[in-house]
């Protein structure tokens, strides 16, 4: 989905310059959120190399910025700043230029246009550090060796509240087809198994791939948390598909 400018003009001189953008899942799983290239070009003013930005209750989030084709994209400190709030697909963030470089006053909705309730940040040493732990988790999930199909997954909020997303081109590959779902069971290094859900749905004219229908249950018997990572190892394919997980924790 697109963003919108308040204005198709230039935002020179605009008192105080908006624009809206809506959380789609690719900026959660590449982790950059683009700024498409009608709206960066009225704002070029206001983007430098970085941006900060400051949500209602003055946490202030700094980022780095990458340029390419004329688009924006917010790289380096977006993931944390998504994961922080629990942003998900169909939220949405309203920026305001505060009057100094490079700098946004941000608004954060849910998927029901409702104004989220703002946490307080930690400080940059709990951050720096949490990212750190986040970052190595999932680069150990990523090395993980199988001759066996697998699959590396960084938890997101969304992702331990509502199912886990998967490759739906992986999901179409081994386990089922789009408009189809298939029970699956996981399972962890000790033995112990968990039966779910594998499906894969058609939104927008793309698949989406999901773990469903006891995911929960692993998440909560596993205390996964934000920032931890696992390495899903297919393993089995009757009489039940079986995906082996290895969990890598942030901290």
């Amino acid at each position: 989905m697109a963003s919108s400018s308040k204005r198709k003009s230039s935002a020179k001189g605009v008192a105080s310059p908006s624009f809206f953008k809506v959380v789609v899942d690719e900026a959660l799983e590449d982790g950059m959120l683009e700024i498409e290239g009608y709206v960066a070009r009225n704002y070029e003013d206001f983007l430098g190399r970085s941006v900060v930005l400051t949500d209602p209750k003055g946490s202030m989030w700094p980022m780095e910025l990458k340029r390419s084709n004329g688009s924006v994209w917010l790289k380096k400190g977006w993931l944390e700043f998504a994961n922080f709030y629990s942003l998900e697909q169909g939220c949405f963030i309203f920026f305001t230029h505060k009057g100094f470089d490079s700098g946004f006053q941000v608004r954060i909705f849910n998927k029901r246009r409702l104004e989220i309730d703002y946490p307080f940040k930690s400080s940059h040493q709990e951050d720096s550090k949490f990212r750190r732990g986040g970052d190595e988790a999932f680069t150990r999930a990523k090395r993980f060796k199988s001759n066996h199909p697998c699959l590396a997954v960084r938890m997101q909020p969304s992702y331990l509240l509502r199912g886990l997303k998967l490759n739906a081109a992986f999901v179409n590959e081994n386990i089922c087809a789009t408009g189809a779902t298939r029970k699956i069971k996981l399972q962890i290094p000790n033995g112990k198994t968990w039966s779910a859900k594998c499906s894969v749905c058609l939104c927008m004219n793309k698949d989406y791939a999901k773990i469903c229908s006891g995911w929960t249950k692993f998440v909560a018997e596993n205390e996964l948390q934000v920032g931890d990572a696992c390495a899903l190892e297919l393993i089995k394919e009757c009489p039940k598909l079986t995906f082996l997980v290895h969990i890598f924790r942030a901290n």
